[in-house]
């Protein structure tokens, strides 16, 4: 009994001495992880270096909505991120950068001078990412890269948009304006099918004024993706009742899962949003608001509805 207890305490304080000891090299890897980051995006070429093995054995993999590239050995990448550094107009401020430096869910593996580190990276939808890691003169160095490559905003957007693929209705009783006027609404539907080069929705209203009825022709909504600028095109194609074609453009955005924001510019005044929609699930609906806007900029009206699947 006496020789079990005895191995027992033994197995439980190695375990804690081990766990003890980890700890700062943890943090010590964590740390040169944070500096290649933030040196990276500071237009610090030499500290973004000094986070690296400069072995002809580094590596690193970028994944992302556009494809994948690799660079092997460390003068390929030396050369294409010193370019990438240089090319930056601006360093970034700690306020934009806050997404990348927002690092969780480490799990560290530590064997001798190896280690490899694995995490979440981003705010709202955070990619995975991994790092190899090893030990040069008793500091620790990036030898591998995994990471995914192109803006979050621009992946979480179209990721968010790709729930709402599907039909869509007037549930009959939601839609308000503000300020009120006398028109009534008595349909709406909607439909957004993914195409090849993007999303595409269609829509269809029907409305009473001044009690007469309007099926105004159906509006066709383009949503494609610019691999190239990491963000969304908008294109709003719609046809008067004598049947004259006009166009909007925007682009759209994301700053929260299952919603995305569209927002339209004047074509005579690009820099005067013409309107602004943010549709949300919200309870398994599709909720939608949308502000129009003056050319001077100022609210004129929103529009409040939701929508239920077909």
């Amino acid at each position: 009994m006496r020789k079990l207890l005895t191995i027992t305490l033994y197995l439980l304080f190695s375990a804690l001495t081990k766990t003890n000891a980890q700890k700062p090299e943890e943090d010590a890897i964590k740390k040169v992880i944070q500096q290649e980051t933030s040196s990276y995006f500071h237009k610090d070429y030499d500290k973004w270096a000094d986070a690296w093995a400069k072995d002809s054995a580094d590596f690193v993999f970028r994944a992302g909505p556009s494809g994948q590239s690799t660079l092997i050995g460390w003068n390929a990448i030396s050369a294409a991120y010193k370019t990438d550094i240089g090319n930056m107009t601006s360093a970034m401020d700690d306020a934009d950068m806050a997404t990348y430096m927002n690092k969780t869910n480490f799990n560290i593996y530590i064997n001798g001078n190896m280690a490899v580190a694995t995490f979440k990276e981003g705010n709202k939808m955070p990619a995975t990412e991994s790092r190899t890691l090893v030990k040069q003169n008793g500091t620790w160095k990036i030898l591998n890269m995994t990471l995914v490559d192109g803006s979050y905003a621009f992946v979480d957007a179209i990721n968010s948009m790709k729930s709402f693929i599907g039909k869509w209705e007037y549930d009959g009783n939601s839609f308000t304006v503000e300020p009120g006027d006398s028109s009534q609404t008595k349909s709406i539907s909607f439909e957004l099918r993914q195409t090849p080069n993007g999303l595409e929705q269609l829509s269809n209203v029907s409305y009473v004024y001044n009690n007469q009825t309007y099926n105004p022709p159906a509006e066709s909504e383009y949503f494609i993706p610019d691999y190239g600028q990491n963000e969304i095109q908008y294109m709003d194609i719609q046809k008067t009742s004598s049947g004259q074609t006009y166009t909007n453009t925007g682009k759209v955005t994301a700053d929260q899962p299952n919603s995305f924001t569209v927002t339209s510019m004047y074509a005579d005044k690009p820099a005067a949003i013409q309107y602004q929609y943010t549709v949300t699930l919200k309870d398994g609906k599709w909720h939608q608001v949308t502000k129009a806007y003056g050319r001077d900029g100022k609210l004129t009206r929103t529009y409040t509805f939701e929508l239920h699947r077909m």
